[in-house]
């Protein structure tokens, strides 16, 4: 019930360890002050909320006399005030925390009743100086309050299918998803901070948590390409569960999962399927300054992939690369400061030079058979993030690569084609006599 120089407010929900969002309020200057209705509405039998004054009667005239006694701070000068902040259901019918202005109390003494003269407040002006805290990667909040049902970490568990045609020139060709799938979640965590409206912090933590990507692709088709061939097609493309805070927290991740294929100088008959996961460790984390980038660091995020199958039907020579790209987007508005945060996943790729062989002898050690084709394959990864404000849609305050990666696999030769020594027999034509 005692006015303060600094408030805080946690959210949360019912089943979360630790809080969601933390916000400390500051109110250091000599004329403010501010007080949290949710300390002391157990102690209250009415509340009437109008639209310029807070009317509360007291359980007793212990707590009443307490009350008047610290209130009656704002009663001592004209530019004196406080901020009451109501909690849900306290005053009216608002469903969230709603800040009130108190700028002078009358007091009834038989009723045990004070009514303030208050007007609401919107967060964005009456928060000039905050501390906000969301998410939770190293954060370490005691529970209190939780009153929201939203998370902070960021679903990453998707399946998809696709099939995609190639055609250009004399390739008729496709691309097909046979499986396509992310697993786990990002855990997030954003500060920001600002004193007398002047923004003093503004930072961002990832870190991933059984994160992993499963890309098994066929191409397949007929025909030849002469020059290079890079496309991109969208399998996913969804807003996932965000977090919202009325009037002071707004963060809606948004995803979006492409397959790509590159061709290069590909001859191309029937199929080759080739495929490959990979992971994220759950010790990577990226912290970024968005206000000075030169503090931002990450490690641990370079990626474990590991090769599927590769199975090839038919004959085909040249270069294909297929891969998975995860893209997360995220933007946090957070009383009335903003950014867009990018974070890209070219995981896994898998890229393979293919050659047709045709021979007299084996084409592939030990097969006995006379043609095949050759593999050499790289599996790999690209993961970058970038981090824009919220209202400049194109130049980045900064681009971090966190991880690449390219590594070769052992050749594999897939036999194709007659055996070795095997000739074609022509019979002779059968001969027919026509009646006379």
């Amino acid at each position: 019930m005692k006015l303060k120089s600094s408030e805080t407010f946690q959210w949360g929900a019912p089943d979360a360890p630790n809080s969601i969002a933390t916000l400390t309020v500051d109110m250091p200057g000599d004329e403010e002050n501010i007080l949290s209705m949710e300390k002391f509405d157990g102690m209250l039998t009415a509340v009437e909320c109008k639209n310029d004054t807070i009317a509360m009667t007291f359980e007793n005239d212990a707590t009443f006399a307490y009350a008047q006694q610290v209130w009656d701070w704002v009663n001592g000068a004209d530019n004196r005030s406080f901020v009451m902040v109501a909690g849900p259901g306290d005053c009216g019918n608002h469903t969230n925390r709603q800040p009130y202005v108190v700028s002078s109390i009358q007091y009834d003494e038989a009723a045990n009743k004070a009514t303030l003269a208050a007007t609401e407040g919107e967060w964005t002006a009456i928060a000039h100086s905050y501390n906000l805290v969301v998410g939770s990667v190293a954060q370490n909040t005691t529970k209190q309050k939780r009153d929201i049902e939203d998370t902070s970490s960021i679903d990453f568990n998707h399946d998809m299918t696709g099939s995609f045609g190639l055609g250009i020139g004399k390739l008729d060709a496709r691309i097909t998803c046979l499986n396509c799938s992310t697993t786990g979640q990002f855990d997030m965590e954003f500060k920001i901070s600002q004193k007398f409206f002047v923004p003093t912090g503004a930072s961002m933590k990832f870190s991933p948590k059984g994160v992993t990507a499963i890309a098994q692709m066929k191409l397949s088709g007929s025909g030849d390409l002469t020059d290079s061939l890079t496309k991109t097609f969208d399998i996913l493309s969804i807003p996932i569960s965000g977090l919202k805070i009325p009037g002071i927290l707004d963060l809606g991740p948004f995803l979006t999962v492409s397959i790509g294929a590159q061709l290069s100088a590909i001859t191309l008959s029937a199929g080759v399927t080739s495929g490959a996961t990979g992971s994220l460790s759950d010790d990577a984390i990226v912290e970024m300054n968005l206000l000075n980038p030169e503090e931002n660091k990450f490690s641990g995020w370079e990626p474990t992939v590991d090769i599927l199958d590769v199975t090839v039907d038919g004959s085909i020579s040249g270069g294909v690369a297929v891969f998975l790209q995860p893209s997360v987007e995220l933007k946090a508005e957070a009383l009335g400061k903003g950014f867009r945060i990018g974070l890209d996943l070219k995981v896994p790729n898998i890229n393979a030079k293919l050659t047709g062989i045709i021979s007299s002898g084996e084409a592939c050690k030990g097969s006995n058979q006379t043609a095949g084709v050759k593999i050499g394959t790289n599996i790999g990864a690209q993961l970058n993030i970038k981090a824009f404000k919220n209202d400049d849609e194109s130049d980045p305050l900064f681009t971090l690569q966190l991880a690449t990666l390219d590594k070769p696999i052992a050749e594999k030769c897939f036999p194709l084609g007659p055996q070795v020594g095997a000739r074609s027999v022509t019979r002779p034509p059968i001969p027919f006599i026509v009646a006379s």
